[in-house]
């Protein structure tokens, strides 16, 4: 690949700084010398003793795990990189993900990717030998700075026209709460114009999605003090080293598993067809939300977000492993009526996969054993919910349809049309089921309206498989449900919408006159949830979380309802506060059906 010095002659740095220097009035040698900074500060390189080296280095920080990787994908891929540039865009869990990415790929036969991630981990001497092999730091903001943007691009399309493969992390940092976060779309955005502004010369960018899923982590306990409100640990070389060190303790395994590509020339091309341009405005997040649900879809459930499924939202009480497996078996006849992905060690038949789980998360502290008694039982630790809920998030996103269609048919139970036995379910249902995906659109990602009208449909009819489906009431869905013996929304949504119940409630305190400081907002809400979770008066702890939170403020801003404005406004407040409150009064009916579900084995 080109050196910065050999990309600052070429014609097309040339023609960006004279676009540069006209669009902002500055003197076009200025305009060139910070160019050439930006290029100078982004630009890697893969030399092989530097890859060498660092590989080492990653196979030493990645001790903890045996890597599982589902190659049957691979020889696709292999094939597809002889002829285009691949950009892997993984979900984002650990600082490990690009190292434990890298020998996946090295293993069978790839060769390094250049990996963009954030200028704050460019702790000199690791980010010398980092940009040797491959790393491309960038800056975290550069709202303002279009010099930098145009930098980014120059250089994307420089790596698209030398064939070399991409990676980065697009959520845009760690999840906190262990489900994926909603894509960040700058970078998707310069690669999307550097691929345009080729032409011909790259023939195509195929984006490739992968599911990274640990058994456990050790940063686990860190992300959930930020997410519950703590102070983030900012990075240095004491970090770097107190973090190795970590490692050294065996986790299990990392599990690595990659969906089918997006094609970025077809993509363009079908934005071109439908609007007559491809807009790249356009193009940008429905390209990301495509890669977001593929990433979804290839993510395996492993018995760590099982066990934490199965021991969480209990009702306090603790079970034995033979309890545990008997809440878990009708989850897992779900999970195999949907042909959802899962580890090869998920069977309950030889639970050897659950022992070892429970004992690592025993052993990580995340549970607790008791076995004073006629035989070990097992509980979340006290103030280890959030980790716990951390491993069982991974999978949740599987089960929100069904979850939605369970407090669906509860709320709709209750309206004038539940009464007459004639009326078919999915009017009913298909109003409150919108409202709910609504209420959590910035928490999972959801199919288009006609496909989310298929899968509640094809969920109603798993639910009742023996009934019509345009003659099932929501009478006998409800009467399915208090009979059924899986009975997901509490576990699912319940601490998504106990958050967002409490923001709505301090939101709508506030005068509507007055602007809405987000961040002060925030933080009272977590005290308050703290407090009102001590007093018993919220169910969830995981719900005492920022991310949450924050979302939940995103989506009062959707709904115009920071303001400022009058008594309008203030109306519309508690609209939004008794419409969450409902959705929690539904996710407490449904938590009752759940604890008079069939009593688990050996209770």
């Amino acid at each position: 690949m080109p050196t910065p010095a050999a990309l600052h002659r070429t014609p097309e740095f040339n023609a960006a700084v004279a676009d540069l220097a006209a669009r902002t009035g500055r003197p076009e040698g200025d305009v060139c010398r910070e160019a050439q900074q930006c290029l100078d500060e982004m630009t890697a390189q893969v030399g092989n003793q530097a890859t060498q080296v660092w590989d080492r280095l990653g196979r030493w920080l990645t001790r903890s795990y045996i890597v599982d990787v589902d190659a049957s994908t691979l020889p696709d891929l292999r094939e597809l990189d002889r002829r285009h540039s691949l950009v892997f865009l993984p979900n984002h869990r650990s600082y490990l993900d690009p190292l434990v990415l890298r020998k996946a790929l090295a293993d069978h036969g790839f060769p390094p990717n250049y990996i963009l991630g954030g200028i704050n981990l460019a702790m000199w001497p690791l980010s010398e030998l980092g940009r040797r092999s491959g790393l491309i730091f960038i800056r975290r903001s550069t709202r303002d700075d279009p010099i930098y943007p145009a930098m980014m691009r120059l250089y994307f399309g420089q790596l698209l026209r030398g064939h070399e493969n991409l990676e980065w992390y697009f959520e845009g940092g760690r999840t906190r709460t262990g489900k994926l976060r909603p894509p960040r779309m700058g970078v998707l955005r310069y690669l999307v114009d550097a691929f345009a502004s080729n032409g011909g010369q790259a023939d195509d960018v195929a984006l490739v999605p992968v599911s990274i899923v640990y058994d456990q982590q050790a940063e686990v306990a860190a992300l959930s003090f930020e997410e519950s409100g703590g102070a983030k640990t900012p990075e240095s070389l004491g970090w770097a080293w107190r973090f190795a060190k970590d490692q050294s303790r065996r986790r299990g395994r990392v599990y690595v598993r990659f969906g089918p590509p997006v094609f970025l020339r077809s993509a363009l091309d079908e934005a071109a067809e439908r609007a007559g341009s491809a807009d790249p405005t356009e193009v940008v997040p429905r390209v990301a939300f495509e890669v977001a649900h593929r990433i979804n879809a290839a993510t395996p459930i492993t018995p760590s977000a099982l066990v934490t499924f199965g021991l969480l939202d209990n009702d306090g009480r603790a079970l034995t492993l033979a309890q545990t497996l008997g809440v878990l078996e009708p989850l897992l006849e779900y999970v195999r009526q949907r042909r959802l992905p899962i580890t090869s060690d998920v069977d309950l038949g030889r639970p050897d996969g659950m022992r070892r789980a429970l004992r690592t998360l025993v052993r990580e502290g995340v549970v607790e054993e008791f076995d004073g008694g006629v035989e070990p039982v097992y509980r979340i630790a006290a103030d280890r919910q959030h980790e716990a809920a951390f491993y069982r998030n991974t999978v949740t996103h599987y089960f929100i349809t069904r979850a939605i269609v369970e407090l669906a048919a509860v709320q709709a139970q209750a309206s004038p049309e539940a009464a007459d036995e004639k009326v078919s379910l999915t009017p009913v249902i298909w109003e409150r089921a919108l409202a709910l995906r609504d209420l959590l659109k910035y928490e999972f990602f959801f199919a288009t309206k006609a496909e989310f009208d298929a899968d509640i449909r094809a969920e109603t009819a798993l639910t009742s498989p023996d009934l019509d489906p345009d003659q099932v009431t929501v009478s006998m869905v409800v009467a399915r449900q208090q009979q059924a013996r899986l009975v997901l929304a509490h576990r699912v949504v319940g601490p998504f919408l106990e958050a967002y119940q409490v923001v709505a409630d301090r939101l709508a305190t506030r005068e509507p006159a007055a602007p809405v400081a987000e961040d002060e907002l925030v933080a009272e809400s977590l005290g308050v949830a703290k407090q009102r979770w001590l007093q018993h008066e919220l169910h969830s702890p995981e719900s005492i979380s920022k991310d949450l939170m924050t979302n939940a403020l995103k989506l009062a801003g959707n709904r115009q309802l920071l303001g400022p404005g009058g008594e309008d406004l203030r109306t519309a407040r508690e609209a939004f506060a008794e419409e969450l409150r409902a959705a929690v009064h539904a996710v407490s009916v449904n938590r009752d059906m759940s604890l008079h579900a069939a009593t688990p084995e050996g209770e």
